[in-house]
């Protein structure tokens, strides 16, 4: 009976608790301790790759801990009621269990996963020796589960599981614990996809009053650097960072992974179809402008042998000014942001013929060789996604910055754009945003003036070298508020 008075005892005032909390909350704001749930759930979520099964672990712990603690609450209680030999027993009996306690290595969230510490590359294997199968590879700062741990080849191997990859590796490649956590915190990237509005502000400050810099897409994936507030700091490109509200983004972490022998396959047969797809396109322009050149050599020879003058209609004097325009305004900021003007060069007096070319084109604009040049240009830029962003550079392979991406694009078919961003709004010829065709230069303002500059190619999508995360990548064309376009091949 004593023991159920206890039970009603505790219970009574569990109840008397859980009023008082219960009481305490109402004098908060509404909703605020649930809020304080989501914020917290969020962050976790954004911490862990497998957020779920961490959640389920550390719940476990928590009730495996719940169990230890009852039974030595009721061994402590048996022991009290047994008299001073049993206490004396008990009080033997925890010292030797805090002293077990304290001797256990503290134990992390990251004691199962693994991150790679490693020089070059390195083998995943069937079995724990060098001399079985290769199911996989693994860089460095790559993040594994370690399955299990086996005694193999020369020391200690790891099973692990990366990505689609299942095998084994020497253990000396690897950081684990308190490490593999601190590593991981500096290789994980946070992404964030803007999700439950078509269009969303990024602001210059983590407020509501904070300037709009520029409206980005629903759907489209941007590199999340920090969190104030309820505003999450996004990295857009290289040149242009700010604050969204962080209830219209879905974040992620991820990190790098092995890749496995049919992932390394497809992805070398990936990058040899779109080299494949640029050398059949630059073979498709110059057969282009080789049939082009055979139809000017024909036209010219019929013209020769012609006696009678030709028409005076076919140099209309308002074809004089066509493609001209000494100034361009750019609409810089979509909202409250001010107008910049660009000086154009001048340009010289259309020709007369329908052959004219535009800025800096490399060949007649046919409508053969217009269409074969942009799908030229469009194939060639592709060869090289992947490749780092590098600021200030100008190399397709080694690293370029976006205006140096599309410069050196562009000068493998003869056409000068400039060097900045600037430069080339300046001197391609202006078209509406609109009307942009694959190959057509697309343009993207931060305050009041264009820092960045991508290749429409087409789908709604451009190719742009972005920031040093991305690389060089291809994205909706509206993943930031576009404010010029330009042409260079018309």
């Amino acid at each position: 009976m004593n023991n159920w008075k206890k039970v009603i005892v505790l219970s009574g005032l569990c109840s008397c608790a859980l009023s008082v909390n219960a009481m305490a909350s109402t004098n908060l704001e509404t909703g605020s301790s649930l809020a304080g749930i989501s914020v917290a759930l969020n962050n976790y979520y954004a911490g862990n790759t497998e957020p779920e099964k961490q959640l389920a672990s550390s719940y476990s712990n928590i009730q495996n801990k719940s169990a230890q603690s009852n039974t030595a609450a009721g061994s402590a209680s048996g022991n009290k009621a047994s008299g001073q030999s049993g206490s004396a027993s008990g009080d033997a009996g925890k010292a030797k269990t805090a002293q077990e306690t304290a001797s256990k290595p503290k134990s992390s969230a990251y004691d199962n996963i693994a991150v790679s510490k490693i020089n070059g590359t390195v083998n995943i294997r069937t079995e724990a020796n060098t001399s079985s199968g290769v199911t996989g590879k693994i860089n460095n700062d790559c993040a594994a589960t370690i399955l299990d741990t086996v005694d193999g080849e020369g020391g200690k191997w790891y099973k692990i599981q990366s990505g689609s990859v299942t095998g084994y590796i020497k253990a000396d490649y690897f950081v684990t614990g308190q490490q593999a956590e601190s590593r991981a915190k500096q290789v994980g990237t946070t992404y964030g996809t803007i999700v439950g509005t078509p269009s969303l502000r990024l602001r210059q400050s983590p407020d509501m009053e904070g300037k709009t810099l520029t409206l980005l897409s629903e759907g489209a994936h941007y590199v999340v650097t920090g969190e104030e507030g309820d505003f999450l700091k996004v990295q857009v490109d290289s040149d242009l960072e700010g604050y969204v509200f962080k209830e219209y983004m879905k974040t992620s972490v991820e990190f790098n992974k092995a890749v496995s022998v049919e992932e390394e396959k497809a992805k070398a047969a990936e990058e040899a179809k779109r080299k494949e797809d640029a050398e059949k396109a630059l073979q498709a322009l110059e057969d282009a402008k080789k049939a082009d050149a055979a139809k000017k050599t024909t036209a010219a020879t019929t013209k020769a042998e012609k006696t009678t003058e030709a028409p005076a209609t076919t140099a209309p004097k308002k074809e004089e000014t066509k493609g001209t325009d000494a100034v361009t305004t750019i609409a810089a900021n979509p909202e409250n942001g001010k107008d910049s003007t660009v000086a154009a060069p001048t340009t010289a007096k259309a020709p007369e013929t329908v052959d004219s070319k535009g800025p800096g084109s490399p060949g007649g604009t046919s409508t053969e060789v217009a269409s074969a040049t942009r799908n030229a240009v469009v194939a060639y830029a592709k060869q090289f996604l992947g490749n780092p962003y590098v600021y200030g550079g100008t190399s397709l392979t080694s690293g370029a910055d976006c205006s140096g991406f599309t410069q050196s694009v562009f000068a493998h078919f003869g056409i000068s754009t400039g060097r900045s961003s600037r430069d080339q709004a300046a001197r391609g010829k202006s078209i509406p945003v609109s009307d942009a065709k694959p190959g057509d230069l697309l343009f993207y303002a931060s305050g009041d003036y264009i820092n960045h500059v991508a290749i429409y190619i087409g789908g709604g999508q451009v190719i742009h070298a972005s920031n040093p995360t991305t690389g060089i990548c291809i994205t909706p064309a509206n993943y930031r508020t576009p404010c010029k376009a330009v042409t260079f091949l018309d």
